[in-house]
C-alpha cells in the first residue's frame, strides 16, 4: 500500500477511505511508505510519490518557482523567490483558474475516484469554487459548490468550458461560514457524496504542499522563510508537512522554513491567538461584528488553529511569526509587485508581500536569507483580457436557515 493515514493525536494508522477525521481534535497525515522521486510529469504529479492517490490523472496544476530579481532589488533582497500560482504563459504557470486552489482540486478528484465517491460537495469564498468547477467540469465529476451572497460572481470559466456536472448554490443571506454550514447539511443526507474537507482533506494539503517541493528543487536548498496570507490554514500546514518529509527523506537539509503568516488587520483571529501565546482561539480573537477587509479570501470564522497538527503547531515547530496588514499597505504592495514583476496578483499575495516588508523593516528576517513569497493567485486580470470568460450561473438560490433542505428538495425533483 502506497500510504496510510496517521492520526496526529493518537498516532494510530488507518487505511484511507476518503477519510477526513479520526478524532475531533487532530488532523490526519498521509504517511508514505517510500521515498519520493521526481516524475517526468507536470504540476503536482511530478511529486506523485507523495500525493495520496493511487495514480495521477490527466489534469495539470502546479507551482512555478522563480527568482524575483526585480522585486528583490526593490526590497533590497538578494535571495527572494516567488512561488507563482495563476495565469502567466511566459513563466509556464500551471494554475488555469488563477490560484493555487487548482493544486488542491486535481489530486482531490483522483482521490474521489480512488474511493468510489458519487460526487463532491464544497463551500468556498470563490477561488476553491472556481478551481473545483474547472476540474470537475473537465472530469464530469458531479459537484455541488455552495457560496455566500457576495461570491457567486467569482465562479467563471473560459467560454465553452464544460460545466454540465456542476451545480452552483448561492446562500443569498449568508457568507462563507454560512455556505460551509449548508454544505455540511447536505453532505449528511446525500449517499455516496463526499465533503471536500478543506484542511482535513490530505489530498488538498499535499497538493498545495507540493509548492515547497518545487521551491526546494528549483532553489537547490530548503528555503529559510516562507510567507503566505492565511485564511483557514491548509496551505501553510501542507507546506510544513511536505518540508518535513523532504528533510526526513535526507534529500535536503533542514530545518523546515520559518512560517510567516499574515491576515487582514480587521479580522485576524490566528494572529491574535498566536501573539497572545495561546494554543486555541477564543471569541475575543474575532471582531465583535461584521467588518470590511482588504482581502476577503482570508476571512474565515473557523480556521484550523487548535487541532493537533494545525496552524498553532506548525508555527511553534517552525519558530514562526504572524502579521496583520493594513489596507493601504496591501494596496501599495500589490502595486509594487505588479510594477516590478509585470503580472497582476490577487489580494492574498499582496497581503503576504506587505508582511514580508514588515519582517524586513523589523529585522525579523535578513535581506540575504533564502525567502519564498507565495503568490497564491495571479494573472486573473490578464487572463480575462486575453480570453473570453463565461460566468457559471447559479443552479439554485437558498437561505441559510433552510438551505440544505432546499437543495435536497431540488435534487429530488430532477
Amino acid at each position: 500500500m502506497k500510504y496510510m493515514l496517521k492520526c496526529l493525536g493518537t498516532g494510530d494508522l488507518i487505511e484511507d477511505a476518503y477519510t477526513l477525521k479520526y478524532t475531533e481534535n487532530a488532523l490526519l497525515l498521509a504517511q508514505f511508505n517510500g521515498p519520493m522521486e521526481v516524475k517526468p510529469l507536470e504540476g503536482v504529479w511530478k511529486y506523485l510519490d507523495w500525493i495520496p492517490t493511487s495514480t495521477s490523472n490527466d489534469y495539470v496544476a502546479g507551482t512555478t518557482t522563480y527568482k524575483a530579481e526585480a522585486l528583490g532589488e526593490a526590497l533590497g533582497m538578494s535571495n527572494l523567490w516567488v512561488t507563482f500560482h495563476g495565469y502567466w504563459p511566459e513563466k509556464g504557470a500551471m494554475c488555469p483558474t488563477g490560484s493555487f486552489k487548482d493544486m488542491e482540486a486535481v489530486p482531490t478528484i483522483q482521490r474521489l475516484h480512488d474511493h468510489g465517491c458519487t460526487g463532491l460537495i464544497c463551500a468556498s469564498a470563490g477561488n476553491t469554487a472556481r478551481g473545483f468547477t474547472h476540474f470537475c467540469g473537465l472530469d464530469n465529476m458531479p459537484l455541488i459548490v455552495v457560496v455566500g451572497k457576495d461570491h457567486g460572481h467569482r465562479i467563471w470559466t473560459k467560454a465553452g468550458h464544460p460545466t454540465d456536472s456542476v451545480k452552483v448554490v448561492v446562500v443569498e443571506d449568508g457568507d462563507y461560514y454560512d455556505a460551509k454550514t449548508v454544505a455540511k447539511g447536505i453532505a449528511k443526507v446525500l449517499t455516496g457524496w463526499q465533503m471536500e474537507g478543506s484542511v482535513h482533506n490530505v489530498a488538498r494539503r499535499d497538493g498545495i504542499g507540493s509548492l515547497i517541493l518545487d521551491a526546494a528543487f528549483t532553489i537547490g536548498a530548503m528555503p529559510e522563510h516562507y510567507f503566505q496570507g492565511i485564511g483557514g490554514g491548509p496551505g501553510p500546514i501542507g507546506v510544513h508537512e511536505m518540508a518535513e518529509r523532504l528533510i526526513e527523506s535526507g534529500q535536503f537539509e533542514g530545518p523546515a522554513p520559518r512560517q510567516h503568516l499574515s491576515q487582514n488587520v480587521e479580522h485576524c483571529p490566528i494572529h491574535n491567538a498566536w501573539q497572545a501565546k495561546r494554543d486555541h482561539l477564543i471569541p475575543e480573537d474575532y471582531p465583535p461584528h461584521d467588518v470590511e477587509v482588504y482581502s476577503d479570501y482570508l476571512m474565515n470564522k473557523g480556521p484550523a488553529y487548535a487541532q493537533v497538527g494545525a496552524v498553532h503547531d506548525i508555527l511553534k515547530a517552525s519558530n514562526g511569526q504572524t502579521y496583520v496588514v493594513e489596507r493601504n499597505d496591501a494596496v501599495a504592495a500589490k502595486t509594487l509587485f505588479e510594477s516590478t514583476e509585470g503580472i497582476d496578483i490577487m489580494t492574498p499575495g499582496a497581503v503576504a508581500l506587505a508582511s514580508l516588508q514588515q519582517a524586513l523593516a523589523s529585522g525579523e528576517i535578513d535581506s540575504s536569507s533564502r525567502t519564498v513569497l507565495n503568490i497564491s493567485g495571479g494573472g486573473v486580470e490578464r487572463l480575462k483580457r486575453e480570453h473570453e470568460i463565461a460566468p457559471v450561473e447559479p443552479w439554485l438560490r437558498v437561505t441559510k436557515a433552510n438551505g440544505a433542505q432546499m437543495i435536497i428538495d431540488a435534487l429530488e425533483q430532477e
